[in-house]
């Protein structure tokens, strides 16, 4: 260590003569500290001056110990040869009892081979005693103290390096870097700023005391009584260029063409170092007026370090980060996976069920079932209450739908998803209970039960609204994009579901509800027809295509044929035109209907269409539904989707049941006695097989008629049979 006072020198030599010589020659010529380099910003009223000697003397080893031990020494003079002590094993034992500081050996003996063994086993130098004078005694100490300092320079830089490459922090690699360029490499000013990413602006991480005090400054944030530290306007603008540029910045106050020749810079030297893209590295003095060169490779040596730790911390947390997403999404898809399975319990469960109570009831067992669900639960919206109503329930309730009321029209801030998918007919998530459900009642009720996350799917069906789906969760973000995507799917599949047992419930039902309609939306083409060429229509019969689509047949009175098909030709709703028959009283058509159209509306939702008249602009429409089906709801969702329409009746039926025997009795009565016989042959004769058994011609020949009189009564019994299946 280098004392305040001067330069210190122990001098171990027990010749008396040799002892005062040295002293003497000390004396005449003084060490240089510049060229040394041993400036630690001590000496700021001096110039590149040299410094005074102090020699402690000692003519033992052991005390030469002593005073090694009690005093702050820059350098020995050690001579191998001493009364308690002699040859290398001198050497030996200094170092091993202070490392720290620089030996030169003193021997008598003019053998080069002593002192290369002596250097390298780490004296700094040797001189033969014989062959000392002023200049080489001061040259000696001189470099022996920079090799020295070199050597000690590298050692902390490695040292530092290896605990760069094992910190887990930026801040601390910083905070590191900037304590070891002011320690190791006498840097007083030493500063890193480190990129933003969120402000895009560099910021400072690290800094010596000297630097805060010179290169920052305070602003306070967004007026409150905290500050912010910053750059100062000219640190700013050098960090930026350097970080921009990615280029090293050397500027020195004697350099003329140097960036601080012609600014008031408090720095007298500096070194600006890019880290790549983390930041900017900076180190200065405010007195040394150069940097020497061998600084300059150091503080290039500290820098690169401190940029492969910063990149190798970014590569481990960027591993890290990569290793947590993966995690999570292996999390995610076996969850999904989990659900995916229920999901195929649950569709399972809504084939096999026959009727709308089974199929909410499954599906909600089948979801409480689940590992992650707590509580399933669906719903009916009844939009004059404005209320939702629980059908089917299953899991941990205790209570719950009990304690919340669901309603659509009431206070915003007390509605939730279940409100909400009434609302949009969309899935509705609730993420986090504690975090984003508004309302305080229901948060802590949901919590009560452990609830943590929410789905609400609505049951939409060709714009039908089946009912609310809700699903609880025991913890937060189960609902990801891709369950989302589940749930929508299991959504309309439910409602397609009990569409489908509806309707079928409605064509087998032996009691039906029947409702009458007064129409005059003009979105319906048969009324549109009406007003348009004033006839009568009346609809006879619809046949759904292969396609999905339905063929309709319909009669019109009161208007020319070619009328009636120039307006089929610019009507929007129809596409193949057809006429049937021209009659005397009618005509009959054939047409399909483009979507949406009020036939298909009512067939979607399980309601059979039984008639439709239409005159001058307006016509009545009588449907029938089952008795169980909720004929309330769709009167209201058919009056919303065609507005100028009243309900004017409404009556329960119970459909006749016909035996095979009455069917057949009755048959019988509209067929001649030649028309039964006709109908009957052919039947057993295989004319209706295809191939056919028997042709026109031999069922003829059996009856003994011609094969014209055959086709006449043929067609009239088909047509009887079809009439008293399809009308009667």
């Amino acid at each position: 260590m280098i004392v305040d006072d001067g330069l210190r020198i122990l001098l171990v030599e027990d010749n008396p003569g040799d002892a005062r010589l040295i002293e003497e020659m000390l004396q005449e010529t003084a060490v240089p500290l510049a060229s040394a380099e041993r400036g630690r910003d001590r000496r700021s009223d001096v110039d590149c001056g040299t410094e005074a000697v102090e020699v402690l003397r000692a003519d033992r080893l052991e005390t030469g110990l002593e005073r090694l031990a009690a005093s702050s020494v820059d350098i020995v003079l050690l001579d191998l040869g001493l009364p308690d002590s002699s040859g290398l094993d001198t050497l030996t034992t200094v170092l091993e009892r202070s490392a720290a500081v620089p030996i030169v050996v003193l021997t008598g003996l003019s053998d080069e081979r002593v002192g290369v063994r002596a250097v390298q086993q780490g004296a700094q130098a040797y001189l033969v005693k014989d062959e000392i004078t002023s200049e080489l005694l001061t040259r000696s100490l001189r470099h022996a103290l920079e090799r020295h300092q070199r050597e000690t320079q590298l050692t902390a830089l490695s040292t530092v390096s290896r605990e760069l490459m094992s910190m887990t922090s930026f801040d601390d690699i910083a905070e590191r870097a900037v304590t070891s360029a002011a320690e190791s490499l006498d840097f007083p000013v030493a500063a890193i700023c480190l990129y933003d990413t969120d402000r895009g602006e560099l910021r400072p991480r690290a800094a010596t005391d000297r630097a805060e005090e010179l290169l920052f400054t305070e602003e306070p944030i967004d007026d409150a009584a905290e500050v912010s530290t910053r750059l100062s306007a000219s640190c700013t603008e050098i960090v930026e260029r350097v970080f921009a540029t990615n280029q090293v910045d050397v500027a020195t106050a004697d350099d003329a063409r140097s960036s601080l020749s012609d600014t008031d810079s408090p720095l007298r030297s500096r070194l600006t170092f890019p880290l790549g893209t983390h930041g900017v590295f900076l180190v200065g003095s405010t007195n040394a007026l150069t940097i020497p060169s061998i600084g300059v490779d150091y503080a290039t040596i500290l820098a690169t370090n401190t940029e492969a730790a910063l990149d190798r911390l970014s590569r481990e947390q960027r591993l890290q980060e990569r290793e947590a997403e993966l995690e999570t999404q292996t999390e995610s898809l076996e969850r999904l996976n989990r659900i995916n399975a229920m999901i195929r319990d649950v569709v399972q469960s809504v084939v096999h069920a026959t009727t709308r109570t089974e199929i909410e009831q499954a599906v909600c067992d089948q979801l409480a079932a689940a590992d992650s669900f707590r509580f399933a639960w669906i719903g009916a919206h009844d939009s004059l209450s404005g209320t939702v109503t629980p059908n089917a329930r299953s899991g941990v309730g205790n209570g719950y739908l009990d304690s919340v009321p669901f309603t659509t029209d009431g206070d915003s801030a007390e509605c939730g998803p279940v409100e909400a998918a009434v609302r949009t007919r969309e899935l509705q998530i609730v993420e986090d209970v504690v975090q984003t459900l508004s309302s305080a009642s229901r948060r802590e009720e949901a919590m009560k039960r452990g609830y943590r996350s929410i789905a609400s799917i609505p049951l939409v069906y060709a714009e039908t609204l089946y009912g609310i789906l809700t699903v609880y969760a025991d913890r937060p973000g189960i609902f990801t994009e891709r369950v989302q995507s589940v749930l929508t799917e299991l959504g309309e599949t439910i409602a397609h579901a009990i569409n489908a047992v509806e309707s079928k419930r409605a064509l087998i039902s032996d009691r039906v509800v029947e409702l009458k309609f007064e129409v005059q939306d003009a979105d319906i083409v048969f009324l549109e027809l009406t007003a348009e060429t004033g006839c009568e229509c009346t609809l006879e019969s619809v046949v759904p295509r292969m396609d999905d689509r339905l063929r309709v047949f319909f009669s019109t009175s009161g208007a020319a044929v070619d009328e009636v098909a120039e307006f089929a030709e610019r009507a929007l709703g129809i596409e193949e035109f057809t006429l049937v028959a021209e009659r005397a009283a009618d005509c009959v058509f054939e047409c399909t209907l483009r979507e949406p159209n009020v036939v298909s509306f009512c067939l979607t939702q399980g309601v059979t269409v039984q008639t439709l008249t239409a005159a001058d602009g307006a016509g009545q429409l009588t449907v029938e539904l089952s008795s169980d089906a909720d004929v309330r709801g769709f009167a209201e969702r058919f009056q919303s989707a065609y507005p100028a329409t009243s309900l004017v009746a409404s009556r329960e039926d119970e459909r006749s049941v016909q035996t095979r025997q009455a069917f057949q009795t009755t048959l019988g009565d509209r067929l001649t006695d030649r028309q039964a016989e006709v109908l009957r042959t052919a039947f057993f004769s295989g004319y209706f097989e295809s191939p056919r058994a028997s042709s026109g011609r031999d069922v003829a020949a059996t009856l003994d008629i011609s094969q014209p009189t055959f086709n006449h009564h043929l067609r009239a019994a088909l047509r009887k049979l079809l009439t008293l299946l399809y009308t009667d």
